[in-house]
């Protein structure tokens, strides 16, 4: 009988045993079900599985329980915007670069006289904010015209970005062959230029068999890509 009595004592601790180490295994995981660091650390929304909160109200980073998608609140969310990071690795939301559109300057009329291979500044620039790849155009008109080429109204007229005003010094440029006429506007392809920083380049006409004044009419680059 005192065999049975213990034997039944020590069932009944191994089962008390196993249901307290059972209860703390649930109390645990609903526990850390859902995980608060910040501000208010007790207070988290009912979908958030993590959110860490800012001092500075209604900032958050969260992390929700059925899709998993992660929300970043700071002030600078908004419909279409990009997480971008700066100089240093600080992410903020912003809108699309891709898109954005950098005029240049048009500079004065530019005369070729001779119908030699030439290359001369435009007086235009255009000045890139930030490091990255642009895709560059330009439109530029002519006056009197003649040209020395072999057939009629042929002539390279180039548009190239330097990064020299005084020296030429390619950094880019849309290489074309053209029936040229007179009082003719034409928009030049757009070409890439790929800057490391914040940079001003320098627009300036590559010619051939060509006689006349030219001037750019409109300058402007989309990016950084």
């Amino acid at each position: 009988m005192k065999t049975q009595h213990l034997l039944f004592t020590i069932s009944r601790a191994k089962v008390t045993s196993t249901l307290f180490a059972a209860a703390l295994l649930l109390g645990s995981s609903a526990a850390f079900a859902q995980v608060k660091i910040g501000t208010n650390p007790a207070t988290i929304e009912p979908n958030s599985n993590l959110e860490v909160e800012a001092s500075t109200p209604g900032r958050k980073t969260k992390i929700d329980k059925t899709p998993g998608q992660v929300t970043i609140t700071d002030g600078t969310e908004g419909a279409g915007k990009v997480l971008t990071s700066d100089a240093a690795g600080g992410a903020s939301w912003q809108n699309p670069l891709a898109g954005t559109m950098i005029n240049g300057t048009t500079g004065d009329v530019v005369n070729f006289p001779t119908g030699a291979i030439d290359q001369k500044y435009s007086g235009g620039s255009i000045t890139f904010p930030k490091a990255g790849t642009y895709m560059v155009y330009a439109r530029w008109s002519v006056s009197a015209v003649t040209t020395t080429h072999p057939i009629p109204n042929h002539a390279f007229i180039n548009t190239a970005l330097s990064s020299s005003a005084s020296t030429y010094a390619q950094q880019g440029i849309a290489a074309e062959w053209l029936f040229v006429v007179p009082t003719a506007h034409h928009t030049t392809p757009g070409f890439r230029v790929t800057v490391a920083g914040p940079q001003t380049l320098y627009f300036w006409f590559y010619t051939g068999y060509y006689s006349g004044n030219i001037q750019f009419q409109e300058t402007y680059a989309i990016g950084p890509f």
